[in-house]
């Protein structure tokens, strides 16, 4: 009841690429040996001509100066001169302004964020930190939970050696907000 076709199978050898393209694949080879051969043939050329150019011109540069009476100066790099720049003369303000931001880069602002770090109490949120450089002081933002919290929060920062003079700028309880928080600025100095 099945039909059964009838296979013709050839099992003759193929023929692979590399047979094919055996004899043009060597000559590619061998053309680009040649190639190769006659770049190096003509870098080496080139490299024996330059060489020989450079002891050329040390020998005119000796008896050039030779025949001036003066001793053969030493081989500098022509490249080193070209990159030498001419040091900018800076006018009294913009002096003034370079010392500014040296002295604000030199600041010693890990002392003070160490010492508020270590000073983190869970019914505080500290929202900006304004610090000023020139004068050793610095304004803290934050909200806290409740005024008593507050307080003991300013009396902490107080006790803090590396901070002087920490005292209440100001407060502000929210009565908008069901939870009543208290917005707060405290001042301070420390050492830059």
């Amino acid at each position: 009841m099945w039909l059964q076709p009838e296979y013709h199978m050839d099992f003759a050898r193929p023929l692979f690429a590399w047979q094919r393209v055996r004899w043009p694949g060597l000559a590619l080879v061998a053309a680009l040996l040649m190639t190769v051969w006659l770049t190096y043939a003509e870098e080496a050329g080139q490299t024996a001509h330059l060489q020989s150019l450079t002891e050329r011109q040390q020998q005119l540069t000796e008896q050039q100066s030779a025949m001036q009476g003066a001793a053969p100066r030493t081989e500098q790099d022509p490249l080193s001169q070209a990159n030498i720049k001419p040091v900018a003369v800076l006018s009294q303000p913009q002096q003034k302004a370079a010392q500014k931001i040296v002295q604000q880069l030199n600041v010693r602002w890990f002392d003070l964020l160490q010492a508020l770090e270590a000073s983190q109490v869970a019914d505080i949120a500290l929202l900006q930190l304004t610090p000023d450089a020139n004068r050793g002081q610095f304004v803290l933002s934050g909200e806290a939970k409740s005024y008593a919290a507050l307080l003991n929060y300013v009396s902490h920062l107080q006790g803090l050696t590396t901070l002087h003079e920490v005292h209440l700028q100001k407060h502000q309880v929210n009565d908008s907000h069901p939870q009543r928080p208290v917005s707060f600025e405290i001042q301070g100095g420390w050492q830059p």
